[in-house]
């Protein structure tokens, strides 16, 4: 069984990986402070805006001491995100498969296998926490087909498997 100091090296590593996906210049070390909440996404996780404000509430106050150039560098998003990674593991984990086909059972009273994808944008723009026009339009590319249907069973699986972990 890993170590729990190897399980936080391999959150850091991960972190890593995807700081250097989103670096603002090859080799610079350095990411654009708006493609944050993205990089932090791609460390497999989905944070509440809630959660994504308080790291980036965090990386401002970390910027403030150095230069306010509106890029972060790494050794801060390491540090802040890596933290926030082991503190919060448990709140952060991606929903399984099953979990997410009964969720979208649940808007499918008529057990066709889809939902109209323009319900779906309807449901996740005003509950909960809504998600902005650029998250659904980029959302629809992936989970929506040609006839204006998100096949759920098939984007469940998507999401649940998408080789991420943390």
């Amino acid at each position: 069984m890993a170590s729990v100091s190897d399980k936080h090296e391999r959150i850091r590593a991960r972190v890593r990986e995807s700081f250097i996906l989103f670096e603002h210049k090859e080799g610079s070390r350095l990411v654009d402070f708006k493609d944050v909440p993205t990089a932090i996404r791609s460390c497999g996780v989905n944070p509440t805006s809630v959660q994504l404000n308080l790291i980036l509430d965090q990386l401002a106050a970390l910027n403030a001491e150095s230069e306010a150039t509106g890029l972060v560098n790494m050794e801060n998003f390491e540090i802040v995100v890596s933290n926030f990674l082991i503190q919060q593991e448990a709140s952060l984990l991606r929903d399984d498969y099953h979990t997410l086909l009964r969720a979208f059972r649940a808007f499918d009273p008529e057990g066709r296998g889809f939902i109209e994808a323009e319900t779906l944008r309807t449901l996740l723009s005003g509950r909960g926490e809504p998600m902005t026009e650029e998250e659904l339009n980029r959302m629809m590319v992936v989970a929506g087909d040609e006839q204006g249907r998100v096949w759920y069973e098939d984007y469940a699986q998507r999401l649940a498997n998408d080789g991420r972990t943390i």
